[in-house]
């Protein structure tokens, strides 16, 4: 800043001096400021006054012009020629660039005297890096200058050492800050909607969420002492918006929101969200706040910490959902926080090298169009998440991060990160992506999308028997095949009957007879009960979902499983949803040490005195579900059958004792069991 000769006055020792006597009792350095594209000015004053005291104070040129501009401070001025000296000093100065602050209307990448630029509050970045004279004054979004020793590549490796340790929940929050750099190039090359994304960190109470947002969070911070910029959610809705607004080039965290008991602070709640959601989507501001244009662009994402709620179905597609409960737990994880939290720079770092590569890219005219290729190609290629309402858009949000994620590899290979490094990083941010994204997934399709995902992992998971059609003599029984092979054994998991009619033939009955059935595939339902809440258990470890999913799931599962008509039910007279279970045989063998003879084909003990084993099978009734054989959630189950046989279970079973059921008796429930079944139609 320059030491400022006023005119007609000669500077002294912290004094202006004319005809020897000492007219101030202090001395002023100024600079002009330009701000925004209309070239307005200003000029900053820095008064020290003799006693070495400091004031800043800044003003237009009609200020000047009033000589009252530094009246207010505890400062004498003899006589009232030196404000007019002043005055025509300040106009008639030529400042240099060294002299001169460029001071923006916004932050984030705008043009900046002919050249793109990053703002920031305090400075700004462009491809050959720090601005400090160039800056936005707007917010608390401050960079500081990077001043270390450590490489990019060394830092980065320090960076993600600690990310590696828990890729599922580090990765997307640096995608998210990759994101928010890069959403206003895209809106440049036509996506004004892309790569801005809300990430809610779900968690409890001391699970670490507040603290990983801070770590990890953003890459800017709120002042110049590193401490980073988090808005109370239980603040003032302007107050939320002002932030998002100011945010632009960064990510705006939103804190600790809670479900609140009372209405009027849950709708307060509710609607900051909401409003928060929307605008960051919309790349605008959903309502006006100190007479700021609602039309301004927005380049930011937004990241929400606390617990969950909902505010309504079209605005959860424009979130991805981050379950962190008990993250702090794990020792791993907790030693990461604590490292990351002590080098807040890091990020910066890699932040700021990855700025300034996107400004170099950006000057490359091939550069959009590779951009719109990739972003092409995501779009045609496979439609995941079918079957609920805002699939297109969840697809669209795994877009985003999965750019960010090349993106941010390109980045990395360019600027000499080891290949292992890199290949690394690829396979961590593509578990990580699928990771979140399916988490969204169960979180936007509610329970319903969820109990589709646990039946594939019963159904990939679970044992299996084919029964078998082995045929019996007339001589012996009455029905044409063996039917304790169509009977359920109370130690397995499902049984497969390619088809139920001709299973309940009669020896009487035509041969060559054709059949049209279905496959019937059949569980006990206690069994079932068990494999379901199993594989929720262990489908909500591995995906962190919340508390409340989890539990609606295991609430009444049976009825929605009817209603996605996965399984069949029997009609009731007093209840439109009828039974889903139905009694049917089930069995259990066990061995005795009792020996006899054993009999042939005919029915007449064999000659060669050969003994065998007598087994004693238990017969009853237990409740039996049905499966739908045509949903396509048995997909898995029918590609795992395509290399099995049909099971003879009990080829060293050569005589059986049944006690409990009658033989005549299973077969009329087994006949029963058809009657009456349908799938449930709204």
């Amino acid at each position: 800043m320059a030491k400022m000769q006023v005119h007609g006055y000669e500077r002294g020792e912290g004094c202006y001096v004319k005809n020897g006597i000492e007219v101030t009792n202090f001395i002023l350095s100024a600079k002009k400021i330009i701000f925004g594209k209309e070239g307005m000015c200003r000029y900053k004053f820095i008064v020290t006054t003799k006693d070495r005291i400091t004031f800043e104070k800044t003003v237009s040129l009609q200020q000047l012009k009033r000589h009252c501009f530094l009246q207010e401070l505890p400062l004498f001025v003899t006589e009232d020629a030196f404000y007019r000296a002043i005055y025509n000093t300040v106009r008639a100065n030529n400042f240099t660039a060294d002299d001169t602050e460029y001071r923006t209307e916004r932050n984030g990448l705008q043009e900046v005297e002919g050249r793109q630029m990053y703002v920031f509050t305090n400075t700004s970045i462009a491809a050959d890096g720090f601005h400090p004279e160039i800056y936005s004054g707007v917010g608390n979004l401050f960079i500081p200058e990077i001043v270390t020793s450590q490489g990019l590549v060394e830092v980065a490796e320090k960076l993600f050492r600690e990310y590696n340790r828990k890729s599922n929940i580090f990765y997307p929050l640096f995608l998210h800050n990759i994101m928010a750099v890069s959403n206003g190039f895209f809106r440049r090359i036509g996506e004004p909607e892309f790569m801005k994304l809300t990430l809610w960190l779900d968690g409890k109470s001391g699970s670490g969420k507040t603290e990983l947002a801070k770590a990890v969070g953003a890459y800017t911070f709120g002042d110049n002492m590193l401490n980073k910029e988090l808005i109370a959610a239980t603040g003032k809705r302007r107050d939320a918006l002002k932030h998002l607004a100011q945010s632009s080039g960064s990510v705006c965290i939103l804190d600790d929101v809670k479900v609140e008991r009372v209405r009027d602070r849950k709708n307060s709640m509710r609607n900051t969200v909401d409003d928060l959601i929307r605008s960051t989507f919309r790349g605008r501001l959903t309502d006006t706040f100190d007479g700021d244009s609602e039309s301004k662009w927005i380049d930011a994402c937004a990241l929400i910490t606390g617990e969950y709620l909902d505010t309504c179905e079209s605005q959860n597609a424009r979130l991805m959902y981050l379950k962190v409960d008990s993250f702090v737990d794990d020792e791993e994880n907790s030693k990461a926080l604590r490292i990351l939290t002590q080098n807040p720079m890091w990020l910066t770092t890699v932040c700021v090298g990855y700025i300034q590569w996107l400004l170099q890219r950006m000057e490359e005219s091939s550069f959009p169009k590779f951009l719109r290729e990739k972003l092409g190609k995501m779009r045609n290629g496979e439609k995941m998440y079918d079957g609920i309402s805002n699939s297109t858009r969840l697809n669209e949000n795994r877009h985003m991060l999965e750019m960010a994620a090349i993106l941010s590899e390109m980045f990395f290979q360019e600027e000499g990160m080891p290949q292992e490094f890199v290949e690394r990083f690829h396979k961590n941010s593509g578990r990580s992506i699928t990771a979140v994204t399916e988490s969204t997934f169960c979180l936007l399709g509610g329970e319903n999308m969820l109990i589709l995902k646990v039946m594939e992992r019963i159904f990939s998971e679970c044992s299996i028997r084919i029964a078998e059609y082995q045929g019996v003599s007339w001589y012996q029984c009455e029905w044409k095949y063996r039917q304790e092979y169509f009977w359920i054994g109370q130690d397995e998991d499902f049984v497969w009957i390619e088809d139920y009619h001709k299973s309940i033939l009669k020896n009487n009955q035509n041969e060559n007879e054709q059949y049209d059935e279905k496959p019937c595939l059949i569980i006990r339902a206690d069994r079932f009960d068990n494999l379901f809440r199993e594989t929720v258990q262990s489908l909500a470890d591995e995906l962190e979902l919340s508390s409340e999913v989890f539990d609606r799931l295991l609430s009444n599962p049976l009825k929605k499983l009817r209603e996605l008509q996965i399984i069949y039910k029997q009609y009731r007279a007093d209840s439109k949803w009828g039974r889903p279970a139905v009694n049917y045989p089930t069995y259990r063998l066990s061995e005795v040490n009792d020996f006899q003879y054993p009999i042939d084909s005919y029915g007449y003990p064999e000659s060669d005195g050969r003994l065998c084993r007598k087994t004693i099978c238990d017969l009853e009734y237990e409740p039996v579900i049905q499966i739908n054989t045509g949903h396509p959630c048995i997909s898995t189950l029918k590609r795992r059958m395509d290399d099995l046989d049909s099971e003879n279970t009990y080829e060293n079973v050569e005589n059986w004792h049944i006690r409990g059921v009658t033989m005549k008796e299973a077969y009329c429930t087994r006949k029963a069991f058809m009657n009456s079944k349908s799938l449930y139609r709204e």
